[in-house]
């Protein structure tokens, strides 16, 4: 297993930035000048090297829910989400068609109540917004002095420049992809009159993303050693620069206008391009396939056991696979970058895994006390038979659910919890039944979460794997991007995503219409990659947010009786799905509105329709 790249959290640091950056998180304040701890940064290199480590402290993102006070240092930020409460309370798998959390307090409701407002915004998903100008502004520091450090090579210098323009840009896109167009900040600010930057062109914000990323893999390392693991390498830039372009190229941005109109065309320019132009789905191809040339030269891959394919499992024995190894091992062959600002295995009660587990009161021993999301009905439906042809449920329920369940995808007994499922180590039967604890109320979908739950969990700590960008994502992109190019599907989009399928056991795809390959690929991009924070974006870059049953209309659960009590598990049970939750999707949330008090300032302009 690679090492871990250990972040350093020392009061050094927290000084640092209290006095370097203190309020920077509010960007439009003024900063102030440099403080004499910062010339000590970069007296040597060992200094340079915890302030590198601040860097992805602030700036490394996490598809796990908790998001401000993960980096372990609470810099005092607004009260939208900010300070010691600076955390999530939920998952945002529960905001989308992937999930539903039991507890109304869970801030996912927001979301499917459409109460999402810009007082709170930050607070209700984006948790980071101002910890993404905090990790622009120590970057900008880096990129400004790091050649002053007298005892480092050039080599070093030039790494670390890459690191910073690759964090910079990751910090960048995660806005991006939420705002749309935001003030380009590509310097220390340090006057007043230097903060005061509007909103850049949405086109403009791309390119300096897509910049800083060309800029990254012209310094970056080939590939960082395992004990550097966590740590940007060419690989990285190169997988940001393609995801950032596949996003540019999706409908929600490649547009002649947004969702909602500001009502004027250069305003609209700040959240589209305001044209369409089908080429950008060339330049995101293209991308794509560049990250797949690195991996394939730097022996990356998908994690690929013929005889690992189709899981072989016993009644509450574990349910190994090729899809659980690559989710389960951290920093695996597949994992091109990850998030590893965690220096040690996690217990039980600790993040990420209390956002994941079922509470206890709701399933025994499963160590859980917090808002984890039960599964849908309307995700489970996505899941082909393992011939590849569509499940039949019946809308009228049937005593038939095991055997439905043993029909599905290899992939769906390796992320989903089910009805007599282990969990982990300390629940190898699941009880999901009306007259249990998780009942339909409690367990709204019918199911619980098992994807990313380590099976010794309850036994011992266990590390996090936190993947940024994956091979298997890098091929579904490709994928996409080919077939949105072309008026057919070619063979390399086909080999791509067949590839992704084939470690699971699942038939190739072929002879399928534009139309039918792209609703194939979104498919397979729900199912390989539900429950990484992918969901609620895809959603709303492919413009289908308002469709019923994907953020708006009815969610769909499953009230499942027993038929025996044969011990000691019963061995069969009926289903009846039913409406759980009608929710409501305004189309003026396919973009975020920014946090109220950032307008306020008077120089950036609100999104439409706030």
């Amino acid at each position: 297993m690679k090492k871990y790249f250990q972040i350093i959290s020392a009061v050094f640091i927290s000084t640092l930035l209290l006095f370097s950056c203190k309020k920077i998180e509010n960007y439009l304040d003024k900063p102030p000048g440099v403080d004499i701890n910062e010339n000590v940064v970069f007296s040597a290199k060992i200094e340079t090297e915890k302030y590198v480590s601040t860097l992805y402290q602030f700036g490394m993102t996490s598809i796990f829910p908790l998001r401000a006070a993960e980096i372990g240092f609470s810099p005092g930020l607004p009260s939208t989400g900010g300070g010691s409460a600076g955390t999530s309370n939920t998952s945002y798998v529960g905001a989308t068609d992937e999930g539903e959390h039991s507890e109304s307090f869970s801030t996912t409701q927001n979301w499917n109540n459409g109460n999402i407002t810009p007082l709170n915004i930050v607070a209700a998903e984006d948790l980071r917004y101002f910890l993404r100008w905090q990790a622009i502004r120590v970057a900008n520091i880096l990129l400004e002095r790091v050649d002053e450090v007298p005892d480092a090579d050039a080599t070093y210098k030039e790494m670390v420049k890459g690191e910073a323009l690759f964090i910079r840009a990751l910090n960048n896109f995660e806005t991006f992809k939420r705002y749309g167009g935001f003030p380009i900040v590509d310097k220390r600010l340090v006057t007043l009159e230097e903060s005061k930057l509007p909103r850049n062109t949405l086109e403009e914000c791309v390119n300096a993303i897509i910049k800083d990323c060309d800029d990254a893999v012209a310094k970056l390392p080939a590939n960082q050693p395992s004990n550097f693991a966590g740590r940007a390498h060419k690989g990285a830039a190169l997988a940001l620069k393609a995801r950032t372009l596949l996003y540019a190229a999706s409908p929600l941005f490649n547009a002649t206008a947004p969702p909602v109109s500001f009502g004027s065309t250069e305003d609209n320019k700040l959240v589209c391009y305001g044209n369409v132009d089908n080429n950008r789905w060339k330049l995101a191809a293209d991308a794509e396939k560049a990250v797949l040339d690195w991996a394939q030269a730097n022996g990356y891959g998908l994690i690929d056991v013929p005889a690992n394919r189709i899981p072989v499992f016993a009644a509450g024995g574990i349910v190994n696979g090729n899809y659980r190894t690559a989710w389960q091992q951290p920093n695996n062959a597949e994992v091109i970058l990850a998030s590893n600002i965690w220096t040690s295995a996690r217990s039980l009660g600790q993040f990420p895994w209390q956002f994941i587990l079922p509470r206890s009161n709701y399933v025994p021993n499963a160590g859980g006390g917090w808002t984890p999301p039960s599964v849908t009905f309307n995700f489970v439906r996505k899941y082909e038979k393992r011939d590849g042809t569509t499940q039949t449920w019946n809308t009228a329920g049937g005593n038939d659910l095991l055997q439905k369940y043993n029909e599905l995808d290899p992939r769906f007994c390796q992320t989903v919890c089910y009805v007599g499922a282990r969990l982990h180590a300390n629940v190898t039967r699941i009880q999901i039944w009306q007259g249990s604890a998780s009942d339909k109320v409690a367990c709204k979908g019918g199911s619980w979460m098992l994807k990313f739950l380590p099976d010794a969990l309850p036994t011992a700590s266990q590390f996090v794997n936190c993947p940024i960008f994956r091979v298997n994502e890098v091929l579904l992109s490709y994928a996409e991007a080919l077939n949105e190019f072309n008026g057919t599907p070619p063979p390399e989009a086909y080999d791509a995503v067949n590839k992704v399928r084939a470690r699971s056991g699942m038939p190739p795809l072929s002879g399928l219409t534009k139309e039918q390959f792209r609703q194939k690929v979104r498919n397979e991009r729900d199912i390989e990659m539900a429950f990484e924070d992918y969901r609620l974006c895809d959603i709303r870059r492919w413009l289908i947010a308002e469709e019923d049953g994907v953020m708006a209309g009815n969610m769909w659960g499953l009230e499942i009786n027993r038929l025996n009590t044969v011990t000691p598990f019963p061995t069969a049970f009926s289903y009846l799905p039913f409406v759980f939750e009608t929710r409501t999707f305004q189309k003026r949330l396919y973009l975020y509105p920014f946090d109220n008090n950032e307008v306020l300032k008077g120089n950036l302009k609100q999104n439409p329709g706030w």
